[in-house]
């Protein structure tokens, strides 16, 4: 399947979205369509960070990219540089340039900010959707919305306040936002496999980068500059980048309640203390309300097979979800995904300035926060071998903050999780 910009199929994506949004915010009215320049923050001026503004800045012609900020000022100036060849669609002035780790709220304070793009590290994300929601900012977070139970539950009142005060929110789940996924999902919604009754998932990956550690950098420098090897920082890679794969199996589900989770894991491959305390790979049993059992696997090692993949199986067929292909009980393809869509980052930033143009409220937190949810119970199993439930989740003390947040907090790297011996907090 081939993705690429195609007009009627953004429209045709855009308002299955828009009709799937409407029952998530029944409680809500809708707000005045809106026609005015849309002006745009970053914060967080890494890799994925950039890529959403650039993304945010096609979604129509009349967006601005205006502030930026990160904890690091070199990636500040990196990004002023990188948007200075937008010109008009990038008037970032050097006032609205901030660092350091009270930058966000320095963007909070630039009136004609509307729309904040939330693309640090996960572990600041809870903050940071308070802080825009105080300020009366619509909001892209990317995922994952937290790592930690603390901040899951942070993240979720912060998003409940978004909804009463009518901001927009979109968590950046983007494979909810592929036209071949909806398309497909439609064709489950309406039977063709039955009753789901089990879902294979994996997100098998490779090895990821590492920054070689300076002699200037403090602890805290050295781990926020290799940020995804500590899970105080990304919650593990289950929850930062594995997430995806569990927030298909969810919305497969139905997006239904969450009854058990046990799970195994550890680090074989990635054993050097530069990585930190994750693990490097995980297996996960997912056992829902509905009576749904999904068995999910993800890894992140170096030389070993990568697949990223979904199998649903109902009482009349299985659907490859990741490929858009439908098959009967006998194994022959009964239905495929035809048609090019737009690629799915570009695709939720168009859903996201649309519904704000039309004044058709949009906010995907609560599913969003579930699945985040979900990804934390399978590392928190994980770390101590023992079987969770949501409520264990709920009533969990876990809050992985340092004690400051400054360059020269000293914070040493926590022993690497031994399950049965890890105990559950």
């Amino acid at each position: 399947m081939h993705l690429s910009h195609n007009r009627r199929n953004f429209m045709k994506g855009s308002a299955a979205l828009m009709a799937s949004s409407v029952s998530l915010s029944s409680a809500l009215a809708d707000t005045k369509p809106s026609t005015k320049t849309l002006k745009v923050a970053l914060i967080g001026c890494g890799g994925r960070g950039s890529g959403a503004a650039s993304q945010i800045l096609k979604a129509d012609n009349n967006i601005e990219l205006i502030a930026l900020a990160d904890v690091f000022p070199d990636k500040v100036d990196a990004a002023k540089k990188r948007f200075a060849r937008l010109k008009d669609k990038a008037p970032i002035k050097d006032e609205f340039c901030f660092s350091g780790f009270d930058a966000y709220k320095k963007i909070m304070e630039i009136p004609e900010v509307d729309i904040v793009l939330l693309t640090t590290p996960p572990h600041f994300r809870p903050m940071h959707i308070e802080a825009a929601v105080d300020a009366g900012k619509h909001v892209f977070a990317e995922k994952p919305l937290a790592c930690d139970p603390a901040g899951l539950k942070r993240a979720a009142e912060a998003i409940r306040k978004c909804e009463e005060k009518g901001l927009y929110f979109l968590c950046g789940f983007c494979y909810r936002f592929d036209g071949a996924k909806v398309e497909t999902m439609k064709q489950i919604k309406e039977g063709i496999i039955g009753d789901i009754t089990n879902i294979q998932s994996s997100y098998n990956a490779g090895g990821l980068w590492h920054k070689g550690r300076k002699d200037t950098w403090t602890d805290m420098e050295w781990q926020m500059r290799n940020w995804l090897y500590f899970t105080w920082l990304s919650g593990d890679h289950i929850v930062e980048q594995a997430i995806h794969g569990i927030d298909k199996m969810q919305w497969l589900t139905g997006d239904a309640d969450i009854k058990s989770v046990n799970s195994i894991g550890g680090r074989q491959s990635r054993t050097d203390a530069k990585f930190g305390d994750i693990f490097d790979h995980f297996s996960v049993q997912y056992e829902f309300d509905n009576g749904i059992i999904g068995n999910f696997t993800c890894r992140q090692q170096s030389g070993t097979d990568r697949y990223v993949g979904d199998v649903a199986y109902g009482t009349k067929g299985k659907v490859d979800f990741q490929r858009g292909r439908i098959y009967n009980q006998k194994g022959e393809q009964i239905w495929a995904v035809k048609g090019k869509f737009e690629q799915m980052h570009q695709h939720e930033q168009r859903v996201l300035v649309e519904h704000i143009r039309a004044g058709k409220y949009f906010n995907n937190g609560k599913e969003s926060i579930k699945s985040c949810g979900l990804g934390i119970l399978g590392r928190m199993s994980g770390y101590t071998g023992k079987k969770l439930t949501w409520d264990k989740l709920m009533n969990s003390k876990e809050d992985l903050s340092p004690s400051a947040y400054s360059f020269d907090t000293p914070i040493s790297v926590p022993p690497v999780a031994q399950p049965g011996i890890t105990k559950f907090v």
